[in-house]
């Protein structure tokens, strides 16, 4: 898959809690910037909540990036560490192929 299918997201908040980062979306999408809820596949039904398999993530558009981490913050102190590196951003592969257009 080429990078003009891959949608590019940073991470701005990260929490072992499902409900945290679902009030976090909540918030941001009320001030009109658009974000989602990432986490892995099945970390519920195996009860893992440290490392990776724990991680629950609160992902917007790199244009939203600043403005979400000022709205985010005062209220919180879990904002991801360091500057804007390849560590906040995630990728995402479009779930529709050139071949179906």
């Amino acid at each position: 898959m080429n990078k003009q299918n891959r949608t590019e997201w940073m991470i701005v908040y990260v929490t072992p809690h499902l409900t945290d980062a679902q009030i976090v979306v909540g918030r941001l999408q009320h001030e009109g910037i658009p974000a989602f809820v990432d986490h892995m596949a099945g970390r519920g039904a195996f009860g893992i909540t440290i490392g990776t398999w724990g991680e629950v993530r609160v992902l917007v558009h790199p244009n939203d990036y600043e403005v979400a981490l000022d709205i985010l913050e005062p209220d919180i102190d879990a904002l991801p560490e360091g500057d804007e590196d390849d560590d906040n951003i995630i990728y995402y592969d479009d779930w529709k192929k050139e071949d179906d257009e």
